[in-house]
């Protein structure tokens, strides 16, 4: 039983090499490929308020606006969490501590914390919605503009360098289309 199955195997062996070998040898396709013009712009530049994209810096200075009464409220919470701590403190560091005095403290702070927590999670939403609402139709204009952009200039690849983080190593300042692209855009969208 061994026997035929190495005599079968080393038949099938036998087949497959020949039947590989009486193959011609395919070369591979190589595809051409041309030069790519490659550049970047830097998105973090469209928010400078003296030289970014004017539509971009009039919603975010708009939602700092809309949103600088949540943003006093929240302050004030934090300020007073941070005086009922240091007043914890005080009370647990007097020689005869009053229990009952910080167990009320430890009350209102927890409240206080609960209170600032939520305030702080609904303003995040509610700040994330209406800068999506404002700076959505910005940011679809921005992307068309981008590609209108890199087309006019015969760009092949063009790379946010805000977006790569540490995965640029290095890049030659003329690459840089930042300012260029600001100008553009603020041209055709006062």
């Amino acid at each position: 039983m061994k026997f035929f199955r190495l005599l079968i195997l080393s038949l099938l062996a036998t087949a497959l090499t020949s039947s590989v070998s009486a193959q011609p040898a395919k070369t591979p396709v190589v595809k051409a490929v041309e030069p790519a013009r490659v550049a970047y712009v830097n998105s973090n530049a469209f928010l400078e308020p003296a030289t970014g994209i004017k539509q971009l810096v009039k919603v975010f200075q708009s939602l700092e606006l809309e949103f600088s009464t949540q943003q006093s409220e929240l302050a004030l919470l934090q300020e007073k969490l941070r005086t009922i701590v240091g007043e914890l403190n005080k009370l647990r560091a007097d020689a005869a501590p009053d229990a009952k005095a910080i167990e009320e403290k430890q009350t209102a702070g927890l409240a206080l914390q609960q209170d600032f927590q939520a305030k702080q999670q609904a303003a995040q939403q509610a700040f994330s919605k209406r800068q999506q609402e404002l700076q959505g139709p910005v940011s679809a204009e921005l992307g068309k503009e981008l590609r209108a952009f890199a087309q006019e200039r015969d760009i092949t690849m063009l790379f946010d360098i805000a977006k790569l983080g540490e995965a640029l190593l290095d890049a030659k300042p003329e690459l840089d289309l930042t300012p260029d692209f600001i100008a553009y855009y603020n041209a055709k969208h006062p």
